[in-house]
């Protein structure tokens, strides 16, 4: 068997992949001397639990461009993504970090894997310059190059992983698509400011078909949605049954954002979240806003969430005078049948935009609103906490306060 340095020099690919491919059904990995240096992904078989000790670090190698774990390739590949995407979201550049699917066979799912332990770092400034932001000022790119993934998991029944962080990341950390039955826990998010800057950098990002999940103890600032739930990227379809408890950042872009333009998400529960972010906290939106097709949602609640705005800082490549998002947003073409949000506690110091704002365009048929509580700390004028421009069907407010005053909705 190849021998496994783990000196930060030699390449431990192989060593480590076929220790996976030999060990039946668990492979603990010993404590590196320095850290393990991988140059291709590593790929996992069903039926199988990888660990390592809570920080050995696992580093991509410079200039391997490629993901660095993920579920073991059944090769079909078909040139599907018209069919997946439609030809609208097909000539999106950016789309092409999903060609994954091509090399996957829909009819071979994975079963039984579990990720525990470790530092996995993607090494992002040895990288190629991050894919998306490369591909839209590049306006063209070769369909299958780098996605900038750390982890990306692919029709996979029962999966958890857990007790791990995940470190400078090209684009999104982790990639779920096509998942059911599936735990992330205790994820620490250790970025950078990226390749060449703070941009796309999504902590967890769940794509269509995913069914009964929990995500729940995840600390640690993004660059982009912290949590990405997005029914039409990836393979493309309904998200349901999901909690999302435990989210711990400060001065980071977003907490959750829900996207679709096609495929409805419903029974999500997302609750716990403490931190500052600069960009919104939670956000209803609609992808690809010339669609025919509104971006469908129910049965949404929301609880227990302790948060504020952050500055917007020139380094996260963004101009400080762009409009504020509120904290919470459903943005226009959205269609929420039922929303409920509760306990929420907002104390500001930096910004006063409105905490919550319902666009024009936008239809919340249900929307409860209890035990809400507001102080603008800034002196830079109102703080309204609701901005509604769209529809709201019924409207239940109960125990709203600003600024220690109880008020009517």
């Amino acid at each position: 068997m190849t021998h496994l340095y783990g000196d930060g020099v030699h390449d431990d690919t192989i060593a480590i992949q076929e220790r996976i491919d030999n060990a039946g059904c668990e492979l603990i990995l010993p404590p590196p001397q320095t850290y393990y240096l991988i140059s291709h992904p590593l790929e996992l078989p069903s039926n199988f639990k990888l660990c390592l000790p809570r920080f050995a670090e696992v580093r991509l190698a410079k200039n391997s461009n490629c993901v660095m774990l993920k579920n073991k390739t059944v090769t079909d590949r078909k040139e599907r993504t018209l069919e997946l995407y439609g030809a609208e979201i097909a000539k999106r550049s950016e789309m092409l970090v999903y060609d994954y699917i091509n090399e996957y066979s829909p009819d071979s799912p994975c079963y039984n894997i579990e990720v525990q332990g470790g530092i996995w770092n993607l090494n992002n400034l040895e990288q190629s310059p991050n894919p998306i932001w490369a591909r839209i000022k590049r306006l063209k790119c070769e369909p299958y190059s780098y996605s900038g993934f750390i982890f990306l998991f692919y029709n996979v029944r029962n999966l958890r992983i857990s007790s791990l962080t995940l470190k400078d990341t090209s684009t999104f950390a982790m990639v779920l698509d096509k998942v059911s039955y599936y735990t992330v826990d205790n994820i620490t998010f250790d970025f950078n400011y990226g390749n060449p800057f703070a941009a796309c950098m999504d902590g967890i990002h769940i794509c269509g078909n995913c069914h009964f999940g929990e995500i729940t103890n995840l600390k640690g600032a993004c660059y982009d949605d912290l949590v990405a739930i997005n029914g039409d990227e990836g393979s493309s379809g309904p998200i349901t049954n999901l909690k999302v408890s435990g989210i711990y950042a400060e001065d980071c872009h977003s907490a959750v954002r829900f996207l679709s333009f096609k495929s409805p998400m419903e029974k999500i529960h997302i609750s716990d979240i403490y931190g500052s972010f600069y960009q919104y906290c939670i956000s209803f939106s609609k992808y690809y806003s010339v669609s025919p097709y509104p971006g469908l949602y129910d049965a949404i609640t929301i609880d227990n969430v302790y948060v504020s705005k952050a500055k917007l800082l020139p380094v996260y490549n963004k101009s400080t005078n762009q409009p504020a998002y509120p904290l919470i947003q459903v943005q226009p073409g959205v269609k929420i049948k039922s929303l409920k949000i509760s306990d929420m506690y907002r104390r500001e110091y930096i910004n006063p935009v409105e905490t919550m704002r319902i666009y024009e365009g936008a239809e919340v048929d249900s929307l409860i609103l209890e035990n809400i509580s507001t102080e603008n700390h800034t002196q830079k004028g109102e703080m309204p906490i609701l901005v509604n421009k769209g529809i709201i069907g019924r409207l239940i407010a109960e125990n709203i306060m600003e600024n220690g005053e109880a008020v009517t909705l």
